[in-house]
């Protein structure tokens, strides 16, 4: 069972797979088109190993950025976003 609705831009797929009236795997995914691109922010409470869906709830966040030239200024970047927005990020998704 799917839900698609929007915010501010984003449009919004709510994926819900039921077992005897149980929600048994579900999938919150908002998106955007960037160009060719999709920014993505989504999050599962599934995931397939080993040819088995288990659980593992799990956030991803994927956003088109420019290509890095300098490998140590891209380094320097990435640090910067983890000191500056991972611990905000880290009360939403540990809720």
């Amino acid at each position: 069972m799917g839900q698609a609705t929007e915010h501010s831009g984003w449009k919004c797929l709510n994926r819900v797979d039921f077992e005897d009236g149980v929600a048994t795997r579900y999938t919150i995914a908002f998106y955007r088109q960037n160009g060719e691109w999709y920014d993505e922010i989504r999050y599962d409470s599934h995931e397939w190993k080993r040819g088995r869906n288990v659980s593992s709830p799990h956030f991803h966040l994927k956003l088109r950025s420019a290509k890095k030239g300098d490998l140590d200024a891209a380094v320097e970047e990435i640090r910067q976003i983890i000191d500056e927005h991972v611990d905000s990020i880290r009360e939403v998704i540990e809720r």
